[in-house]
């Protein structure tokens, strides 16, 4: 996950290395069960900006000081465990809305109150060529990542899927307005773009749903407005150790109510991150998220959506995604009933999603 410029700045560091024994020259795991490799210091992303800071004695905030703490030494002199690097390139992309991802307009999903209109920009809904009630064809939620990739569960991905909606307030409605004042503000109006690719995580099991990720390519790129733009993701170390440490977070879906029906407005509520051996996880290299589902908790309906909590994000106060809606131990009438659910933690697959979003054909 990490590395060190062996270096002058290293020697202050060697007493808080780890020694775990003979690692492969090229294979290791890091401090926190990861699989990595071994790499000099300044091939490793993850611990460069640290580096840099030292050598131009600039303090280390309190997160930087404990990484440094948890450093994985191989058994090759000068080099150290370091968690693979995101896809450059997928990263870029993903930087070119840093200016505009994640920006929300206010602070249930079962049992829950309706998001503002317009404030979660980047939200979509699947739909399905299935022959069912209009309502009924929007069975999964997802998030717009970049503007022509969404972000949603590996369950929700089949051969009925046909279109991403984004820009969507009330299903029920054919325009969405507000009245502010004596002032009504309306959407654009939803947008239906056909998808062009499906792309589910080489190792989902569909069983036991393990790797629950996808991504859908759409069939063209979207136009970015202020009722449809991309969600935050945790990109740097930072915020991908903080989002795997937060408590609080905002699920937000247009699935089952507390009434059993599917809601027409999408809605959002708070849970909280429980440890994983609360939910009897008990394997510290799980992928996924747990968090309270008492009397609030995301439904039928609401898979493959957000799991997001409020962080600076470059300086500015935004939404970042942490998870994705997977599954709970119920049923879907259980929803709101049971101790906890789970998500899939999308800090855990920022390699494969940077990765992924670069066009290869």
């Amino acid at each position: 996950m990490l590395g060190l410029k062996f270096s002058i700045v290293a020697i202050c560091l060697t007493l808080s290395l780890q020694w775990i024994g003979p690692v492969d020259s090229k294979v290791c795991e890091t401090h926190d069960k990861k699989i990595g490799k071994c790499l000099r210091p300044k091939d490793c992303p993850a611990l460069k900006p640290i580096v840099d800071k030292m050598n131009k004695k600039i303090p280390l905030s309190e997160i930087e000081r404990k990484l440094t703490k948890l450093i994985v030494r191989c058994e090759k002199k000068k080099k150290f465990c370091c968690e693979e690097p995101l896809n450059s390139e997928g990263l870029n992309l993903l930087k070119e809305n840093d200016d505009i991802c994640g920006n929300f307009a206010d602070l249930r999903v079962y049992n829950a109150r309706k998001i503002r209109m317009g404030s979660r920009p980047w939200m979509a809904l699947l739909e399905y060529n299935v022959t069912q009630p209009f309502r009924a064809r929007f069975q999964c939620g997802g998030t717009l990542i970049t503007s022509k990739f969404v972000l949603t569960a590996a369950h929700c991905i089949k051969e009925t899927l046909v279109s991403v909606r984004l820009g969507e307030y009330d299903i029920s409605e054919p325009l969405d307005c507000l009245m502010i004042g004596n002032k009504k503000t309306c959407l654009d109006g939803p947008l239906d773009v056909p998808v062009d690719k499906k792309i589910t995580h080489p190792q989902f099991d569909n069983f036991f749903l393990y790797n629950d990720i996808a991504l859908l390519r759409l069939q063209d790129p979207v136009r970015i407005t202020d009722w449809i733009r991309p969600i935050c993701l945790p990109l740097s170390l930072e915020l991908q150790l903080e989002s795997q440490t937060n408590i609080l977070m905002e699920v937000v879906g247009w699935g089952l109510t507390e009434q059993n029906a599917l809601s027409n407005v999408a809605k959002k509520g708070f849970v909280n991150r429980l440890p994983l051996t609360q939910c009897n996880i008990f394997n510290i290299a799980d992928k996924r998220i747990c968090a309270s589902a008492n009397g609030i908790d995301a439904c039928q309906g609401d898979s493959g959506g957000p799991l997001t909590y409020p962080t600076s994000y470059n300086g500015k106060q935004r939404l970042v995604q942490v998870g994705i809606v997977s599954y709970s131990d119920g049923k879907a009438s259980d929803c709101g009933q049971l101790p906890h659910a789970y998500y899939t933690d999308v800090a855990e697959y920022m390699g494969w999603i940077t990765e992924t979003i670069v066009e290869k054909e």
